[in-house]
């Protein structure tokens, strides 16, 4: 069993944090994760929050979805579709053969519950992060890229990507999606129609933009 992430007291966040309640939720996933994972997380919340500002989003609320994106990635299988039926998240036929799937969904929900967060838009990037589908808020494809490209990620296009994303959300996430699904073809892994209309979508935005 996973260590579970202590809950952080005061106010539910809302649209801002003080100083010391931001630094008592590192400290709560701090507690949460193994090192590794955790510098991973602070890499996606310093890139989460380049890229929000760069785009003209929040980046505070980058940086919070970021810091907790991955708070049940290391969970056992087991551990999160209890969770996930516990508190009545669907569980689908492929959440049932891979269920680390969960854990995007299961993070938002302990994000919602353990650490005081309403706000839906963070809620949402979190919950959103693993699979890109066709309607993706700003933050979401943020959060989505940010994933793929933080610092410490070291498989060859990463900078190829990370610069994309720089220069366009719809660039840097196309980018990142097809590299995702040239993963998934080679391990020959079944796809999300969601996200085959998603990169359909923005292959057919790019070339009526040429």
């Amino acid at each position: 069993m996973l260590r579970q992430p202590a809950p952080v007291p005061g106010p539910a966040y809302k649209g801002s944090l003080s100083g010391s309640q931001f630094l008592s939720m590192c400290r709560a996933i701090r507690s949460g994760l193994p090192a590794q994972r955790y510098r991973h997380v602070l890499g996606v919340a310093r890139t989460a929050a380049r890229l929000a500002h760069r785009h003209g989003a929040s980046p505070e609320k980058a940086r919070i979805a970021a810091l907790l994106h991955d708070i049940a990635r290391g969970w056992p299988a087991a551990q999160l579709k209890a969770y996930a039926r516990k508190h009545g998240l669907p569980v689908t036929p492929a959440d049932e053969t891979s269920p680390v799937l969960l854990h995007a969904a299961v993070g938002a929900e302990v994000a919602r519950t353990e650490f005081g967060i309403e706000d839906e838009e963070v809620l949402g990037a979190i919950r959103r992060h693993t699979i890109a589908l066709p309607g993706m808020t700003p933050l979401e494809k943020i959060l989505y890229i940010a994933d793929a490209v933080e610092p410490s990620r070291t498989y060859p296009e990463r900078t190829k990507l990370a610069a994309l994303g720089n220069e366009s959300l719809d660039k840097g996430l196309l980018a990142c999606l097809k590299s995702s699904l040239t993963y998934l073809m080679s391990r020959e892994v079944p796809i999300d129609p969601g996200a085959l209309a998603l990169y359909n979508q923005l292959v057919g935005r790019r070339e009526a933009a040429l």
